[in-house]
């Protein structure tokens, strides 16, 4: 035992216990320790795998998902507007808008009615309108609001009423002190627009005549329409339309055209729907994007360990799910749905092919620029596709029943919350748990051993230090019986 107080095995026998029994340990650390390792790397490895393989799944349906329905057939509209830095019209076209060029001429904007009392009505904005309560009820275009008029109301005091009033449909009430002849006067305007949608105030007391467009006493109504509400006019290459709003839907069928000013005389503006090549060409660009890259990921993932010339040697290390047969049966259905027909467009424009795009040695989607056999090559037929079977080519991918259908009902199942992957994910977190659970046991299994171990080696030790003693005793009582010295007697 030495000064600390800690035990050194060897100490009284004076062998190398302490790094025998360090020895035992570690060759028993490494070898059990290391499988415990080893496959905690393995598991992390196919867990990572997996959550790329997910990520790249998920990137690719997204792709294909932008080219469903009637995504991929966009329209672009246009407009050149009349004078520069000045809005006359504004377009919009759906998908299914026909692409075409018109001339578009506002003759007109939509308004609404504007209302004024007769001249020296009132005399200023304070003057009381009613000696006894009423009702002034304003109606234009089946819409409707109540004003409940107080005894003892002053014009302003109505002009407050008006404007404050939670049901009012779009009525703005004005008082103008013109003074002279004019005097005071209210001013009703009406947000209502279209022909025949005029503001129209009527009332229950006759008092009110003089505020409202139809009288209920013998004298005539006081309120009459300065400007009536009117339509809005459009002439399309020469054709009139008209409408009650300023915002025309479908004048021009899934286009819709909103006028804000009247054009100049002699100079239209010129309004040009057409297909959108550019954001086509960028959804299919992507698309092939996203799967190639599921392509190169798998390559990795799945590929085997090269050995050497030794049959030992490890020249390249495989792939995390190599062993795994998920990834390549994944891919084998994808490139079957990619390469089958899809009867939901022209008979002649059924496959990935006839637009253009196959299959390269790799097994990656490409629009090859060069012609095989004398033919046209991927990129002429993916350019003619564009411009002579633009719709055809949405319906392939986006139609009910066509390819982005197929594949994402496929690809679902491995990139959704409780898929296939997400499975094999929790396959694994279970079995990494376990793996802690082994690595804990461990631990204590190897403390038990060394603790063994040091007991065992412990008491062989202190035997042989009694041995040891014993036989130095015995040694040096022996050396000093006569005869057995080294020295001799006179």
């Amino acid at each position: 035992m030495s000064g600390s107080g800690v035990n050194f095995l060897g100490a009284a026998s004076g062998l190398p216990l302490e790094d025998l029994v360090n020895s035992f340990v570690g060759v028993e650390r490494q070898t059990k320790l290391g499988r415990i390792t080893e496959t905690k790397q393995r598991l992390d490895a196919s867990l990572s795998g997996f959550g790329r393989l997910k990520s790249a799944i998920s990137a690719f349906r997204d792709a294909a998902r932008d080219m469903s329905g009637t995504k991929l057939n966009a329209r672009t509209t246009s407009v050149r507007q009349p004078v520069e830095d000045q809005t006359f019209i504004r377009a919009e076209s759906a998908t299914g808008a026909a692409p075409g060029v018109f001339d578009v001429k506002v003759n007109q904007l939509a308004a609404g009615s504007r209302l004024e009392s007769d001249d020296a009505a009132f005399t200023g904005a304070d003057e009381v309108i009613a000696t006894t309560a009423g009702k002034l009820t304003f109606e234009a275009d089946g819409k409707s609001f109540d004003i409940n008029v107080s005894a003892g109301m002053t014009l302003n005091q109505l002009r407050q009423s008006i404007n404050q009033n939670k049901n009012n449909f779009g009525v703005n009430a004005n008082i103008i002190n013109a003074g002279g002849t004019a005097g005071t006067k209210l001013v009703l305007t009406s947000n209502v627009t279209g022909s025949g949608n005029d503001l129209s105030i009527s009332n229950n007391n006759a008092e009110l005549d003089r505020l409202s467009t139809v009288a209920t006493g013998p004298d005539p109504a006081g309120l009459t329409i300065n400007k009536a509400a009117q339509d809005a006019i459009l002439e399309i290459d020469g054709i009139v339309a008209t409408n009650k709003t300023n915002t025309f839907k479908n004048v021009i069928q899934d286009t819709t055209i909103t006028a804000e000013d009247v054009t100049p005389d002699g100079n239209n503006a010129r309004l040009t729907i057409a297909t959108d090549r550019e954001a086509t060409k960028e959804k299919i660009d992507d698309f092939i994007e996203r799967y190639n890259a599921i392509v190169s990921l798998v390559g990795n993932l799945t590929k085997n360990r090269k050995l050497g010339t030794d049959g030992q040697t490890v020249e390249a290390e495989g792939g995390s799910l190599s062993g795994d047969p998920l990834p390549r049966s994944m891919m084998s259905q994808l490139r079957n749905i990619l390469g089958s027909n899809t009867e939901v467009a022209d008979s002649s424009f059924s496959t990935l092919y006839a637009m253009g795009i196959s299959f390269d040695k790799d097994g990656k989607l490409e629009i090859q620029s060069t012609a095989e056999f004398g033919g046209e090559s991927g990129r002429q037929r993916f350019e003619r596709a564009l411009d002579e079977n633009f719709d055809d080519m949405a319906r392939f991918f986006g139609a009910d029943g066509g390819l982005v259908d197929k594949l994402d009902s496929y690809v679902k199942e491995f990139s959704q919350a409780g898929g296939i992957i997400a499975s094999k994910e929790n396959i694994l977190r279970e079995q990494l748990t376990q793996n802690s659970k082994n690595r804990e046991a461990f631990e204590r299994y190897i403390a038990s051993y060394e603790d063994t171990l040091r007991k065992k080696y412990g008491a062989l030790d202190s035997l042989l230090g009694s041995m040891q003693n014993t036989a130095n005793f015995v040694t040096s009582q022996l050396a000093n019986l006569p005869g057995f010295g080294g020295g001799s007697s006179n």
